[in-house]
Protein backbone atom coordinates (compact mmCIF):
# COMPACT_ATOMS: atom_id res chain seq x y z
CA UNK A 1 0.00 0.00 0.00
CA UNK A 2 1.89 3.30 -1.28
CA UNK A 3 -0.92 5.75 0.44
CA UNK A 4 -1.24 5.52 4.30
CA UNK A 5 -1.85 2.80 6.39
CA UNK A 6 -1.78 1.92 10.18
CA UNK A 7 0.04 -0.67 12.01
CA UNK A 8 -0.68 -1.88 15.35
CA UNK A 9 1.21 -2.98 18.08
CA UNK A 10 -0.75 -4.64 21.00
CA UNK A 11 0.67 -3.95 24.17
CA UNK A 12 -1.34 -5.31 26.09
CA UNK A 13 0.31 -8.52 27.58
CA UNK A 14 -3.12 -10.62 27.48
CA UNK A 15 -4.34 -10.54 23.98
CA UNK A 16 -0.55 -10.57 23.20
CA UNK A 17 -0.48 -14.46 25.08
CA UNK A 18 -3.62 -15.24 23.26
CA UNK A 19 -2.56 -14.02 19.76
CA UNK A 20 0.51 -16.36 20.27
CA UNK A 21 -1.42 -18.94 22.02
CA UNK A 22 -3.52 -19.17 18.78
CA UNK A 23 -0.59 -19.19 16.69
CA UNK A 24 0.76 -22.20 18.35
CA UNK A 25 -2.75 -24.08 17.62
CA UNK A 26 -3.08 -23.37 13.63
CA UNK A 27 -1.69 -20.87 11.69
CA UNK A 28 -5.18 -20.86 9.07
CA UNK A 29 -7.23 -19.66 12.46
CA UNK A 30 -4.82 -16.81 13.25
CA UNK A 31 -5.30 -15.88 9.86
CA UNK A 32 -9.07 -16.50 10.15
CA UNK A 33 -9.02 -14.13 13.20
CA UNK A 34 -7.36 -11.19 11.50
CA UNK A 35 -9.37 -11.26 8.15
CA UNK A 36 -12.60 -10.88 10.96
CA UNK A 37 -10.53 -8.48 12.79
CA UNK A 38 -9.73 -6.68 9.20
CA UNK A 39 -13.47 -6.72 8.41
CA UNK A 40 -14.68 -5.09 11.69
CA UNK A 41 -11.85 -2.33 11.31
CA UNK A 42 -12.50 -2.10 7.34
CA UNK A 43 -16.26 -1.66 8.55
CA UNK A 44 -15.64 0.86 11.35
CA UNK A 45 -13.11 3.14 8.80
CA UNK A 46 -15.89 3.40 6.62
CA UNK A 47 -18.81 4.51 9.15
CA UNK A 48 -15.71 7.02 10.09
CA UNK A 49 -16.48 8.63 6.62
CA UNK A 50 -19.49 8.26 7.01
CA UNK A 51 -20.09 9.80 10.49
CA UNK A 52 -16.90 12.57 9.38
CA UNK A 53 -15.35 11.71 13.08
CA UNK A 54 -11.68 10.63 13.98
CA UNK A 55 -11.17 7.35 15.53
CA UNK A 56 -11.18 8.68 18.74
CA UNK A 57 -14.92 10.31 17.68
CA UNK A 58 -13.86 13.66 17.42
CA UNK A 59 -15.96 15.07 14.46
CA UNK A 60 -13.16 15.93 11.69
CA UNK A 61 -12.12 19.75 10.88
CA UNK A 62 -14.84 21.47 8.40
CA UNK A 63 -14.58 22.29 4.65
CA UNK A 64 -13.31 25.49 3.35
CA UNK A 65 -16.40 26.78 2.86
CA UNK A 66 -15.42 27.85 -0.86
CA UNK A 67 -14.50 24.20 -2.00
CA UNK A 68 -17.37 23.42 0.11
CA UNK A 69 -20.09 25.44 -2.27
CA UNK A 70 -18.63 23.57 -5.33
CA UNK A 71 -18.36 20.22 -3.90
CA UNK A 72 -20.86 17.67 -5.03
CA UNK A 73 -22.35 16.07 -1.81
CA UNK A 74 -21.73 17.50 1.59
CA UNK A 75 -19.68 14.51 2.91
CA UNK A 76 -15.91 15.24 3.63
CA UNK A 77 -12.75 13.01 2.02
CA UNK A 78 -15.94 11.15 -0.24
CA UNK A 79 -16.09 12.03 -3.68
CA UNK A 80 -19.21 11.56 -5.72
CA UNK A 81 -20.63 8.14 -5.33
CA UNK A 82 -21.06 6.20 -1.79
CA UNK A 83 -17.91 4.72 -2.07
CA UNK A 84 -16.34 7.57 -4.06
CA UNK A 85 -13.00 9.04 -3.81
CA UNK A 86 -10.36 7.79 -0.53
CA UNK A 87 -13.35 5.66 1.09
CA UNK A 88 -13.71 3.48 -1.88
CA UNK A 89 -9.92 2.61 -1.73
CA UNK A 90 -9.91 1.41 2.04
CA UNK A 91 -8.82 -2.26 2.09
CA UNK A 92 -7.18 -4.74 4.54
CA UNK A 93 -4.63 -7.16 3.57
CA UNK A 94 -3.67 -10.20 5.59
CA UNK A 95 -0.26 -11.53 4.93
CA UNK A 96 0.88 -14.44 7.46
CA UNK A 97 0.46 -13.07 10.66
CA UNK A 98 -0.05 -9.37 9.82
CA UNK A 99 -2.97 -7.60 9.24
CA UNK A 100 -2.45 -3.65 7.52
CA UNK A 101 -5.16 -1.89 6.88
CA UNK A 102 -4.82 1.47 4.65
CA UNK A 103 -5.51 2.82 0.60
CA UNK A 104 -3.00 2.93 -2.09
CA UNK A 105 -3.85 6.60 -2.65
CA UNK A 106 -0.76 8.70 -2.01
CA UNK A 107 -3.13 11.86 -1.33
CA UNK A 108 -4.46 9.47 2.19
CA UNK A 109 -1.55 10.57 4.37
CA UNK A 110 -1.94 14.72 4.01
CA UNK A 111 -5.79 14.08 5.00
CA UNK A 112 -4.91 11.77 7.69
CA UNK A 113 -1.98 13.64 9.35
CA UNK A 114 -2.38 17.34 8.13
CA UNK A 115 0.50 19.34 6.24
CA UNK A 116 0.96 22.02 4.03
CA UNK A 117 1.21 22.18 0.06
CA UNK A 118 3.65 24.40 -1.58
CA UNK A 119 4.42 24.19 -4.95
CA UNK A 120 7.37 21.91 -6.23
CA UNK A 121 8.16 25.03 -9.28
CA UNK A 122 7.40 28.11 -9.95
CA UNK A 123 5.92 30.24 -7.37
CA UNK A 124 2.44 29.62 -7.06
CA UNK A 125 -0.27 26.53 -6.63
CA UNK A 126 -2.54 27.18 -9.04
CA UNK A 127 -6.08 25.35 -8.81
CA UNK A 128 -10.18 26.06 -9.16
CA UNK A 129 -11.98 26.68 -6.26
CA UNK A 130 -15.95 27.72 -6.03
CA UNK A 131 -15.83 28.34 -9.60
CA UNK A 132 -12.59 30.90 -9.64
CA UNK A 133 -8.98 30.16 -10.63
CA UNK A 134 -7.19 30.31 -7.34
CA UNK A 135 -3.22 31.05 -7.16
CA UNK A 136 -1.69 30.50 -3.31
CA UNK A 137 1.77 30.31 -1.98
CA UNK A 138 0.80 26.95 -0.18
CA UNK A 139 -2.52 25.21 0.79
CA UNK A 140 -2.78 23.97 4.89
CA UNK A 141 -4.88 21.02 4.67
CA UNK A 142 -5.93 20.21 8.35
CA UNK A 143 -5.39 16.59 9.91
CA UNK A 144 -8.66 14.29 9.50
CA UNK A 145 -7.54 10.97 10.88
CA UNK A 146 -9.62 8.14 9.59
CA UNK A 147 -7.30 5.14 9.92
CA UNK A 148 -6.71 4.24 13.52
CA UNK A 149 -8.51 1.78 16.51
CA UNK A 150 -11.07 3.23 18.76
CA UNK A 151 -11.98 1.76 21.69
CA UNK A 152 -15.16 0.49 20.26
CA UNK A 153 -12.39 -1.41 17.79
CA UNK A 154 -10.39 -2.51 20.60
CA UNK A 155 -13.25 -4.52 22.19
CA UNK A 156 -14.46 -6.08 19.03
CA UNK A 157 -10.90 -7.26 18.75
CA UNK A 158 -10.68 -8.69 22.19
CA UNK A 159 -14.11 -10.39 20.90
CA UNK A 160 -13.00 -11.87 17.58
CA UNK A 161 -9.57 -13.21 19.41
CA UNK A 162 -11.65 -14.75 22.48
CA UNK A 163 -13.92 -16.66 19.69
CA UNK A 164 -10.80 -17.79 17.63
CA UNK A 165 -9.26 -19.03 20.99
CA UNK A 166 -12.75 -20.80 22.60
CA UNK A 167 -13.01 -22.44 18.32
CA UNK A 168 -9.20 -23.50 18.67
CA UNK A 169 -9.70 -25.25 21.91
CA UNK A 170 -12.78 -27.21 21.33
CA UNK A 171 -11.54 -27.74 17.49
CA UNK A 172 -10.35 -31.56 17.49
CA UNK A 173 -6.65 -31.67 17.16
CA UNK A 174 -5.71 -33.03 13.76
CA UNK A 175 -3.74 -36.57 13.62
CA UNK A 176 -1.11 -36.92 11.27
Amino acid sequence: MAGTAIKVVVEDAGVRRAMRRLGRQNSELVQSALKNIGEQLLKSTRKRFDDGVDPAGQPWAPLNPAYKAGKKGNKILVGAGMRGGLLGTIVYLVTGSRLMIGTNKVYAAIHQFGGVIQPRSGGYLVFRLGGRLVHAKKVTIPARPFLGISTEDRTEIEMVIRDHIAAAWTQPTRSG
